[in-house]
């Protein structure tokens, strides 16, 4: 399955027009083989009794030179299948849809072969936070030791968001690196929300990640 990162990759520069392409985005996963599996009640499921009907027929009158007998077993009530996703029952299926044969249309061919295949939108719930977070391009805000509130670090936020955890940073004064505490959890009414910061972090430099541009330190 795609992820986040590679989707936007390719995405628009601008993060809310990022943001809307990627929850619109949708993709096609291979089911699991026990859910792919294609005989003549799935058949009939997809396409109908009248054009099912013609397609198993047109597939049992199918010289074995053609589609082998065994082949024709798979489609069987009884039988458990033939997993539809393999190179081998997309021919067989193409071989019905064509001129030849005729025994199903294009569309039809389709839903057989779709049949494989569940349609995800794995984006569908970003947030402009996620967005923002995985290309790296958040603001900070500086929180000030002075700023808290009995070993908590406090944040004001005036407005409504998408929910988020802003995540608080401290920097590592031996390597100079910017380390993750905990997050503030559940941001999206206003109000203010805090983050315990143990006592050997506190004299540290500590930021807040600010991907709406609304936190305030109170």
């Amino acid at each position: 399955m795609t992820t986040l990162a590679e989707f936007l990759s390719t995405a628009d520069a601008v993060d809310a027009t990022a943001l809307t392409q990627a929850r619109a985005f949708s993709e096609q996963i291979l089911k699991p083989l026990e859910d792919r599996m294609m005989n003549e009640r799935t058949v009939l499921g997809l396409i109908g009794m009248q054009s099912g009907e013609t397609f198993m027929q047109s597939l049992e009158a199918a010289p074995d030179s053609m589609i082998p007998a065994r082949v024709k077993m798979w489609f069987k009530p009884s039988e458990a299948g033939i997993d539809v996703s393999t190179p081998s029952a997309i021919l067989l299926i193409d071989t019905m849809a064509g001129a030849g044969a005729g025994a199903i249309t294009e569309a039809e061919a389709g839903l057989l072969k779709g049949y494989a295949y569940n349609t995800v939108t794995p984006f569908s719930n970003a947030t402009l936070y996620d967005v923002t977070k995985e290309r790296g391009a958040f603001s900070y805000v500086t929180i000030e030791t002075v700023a808290l509130v009995g070993g908590y670090a406090v944040i004001n936020v005036p407005v409504e968001t998408e929910r988020h955890n802003p995540r608080l940073e401290v920097k590592n004064p031996r390597t100079q690196k910017w380390q993750p505490l905990a997050p503030f959890i559940g941001v999206f009414a206003a109000g203010k929300y805090e983050s315990f910061i143990p006592s050997q972090f506190r004299e540290w430099e500590k930021r807040v990640e600010d991907a709406y541009g609304v936190i305030g330190i109170t």
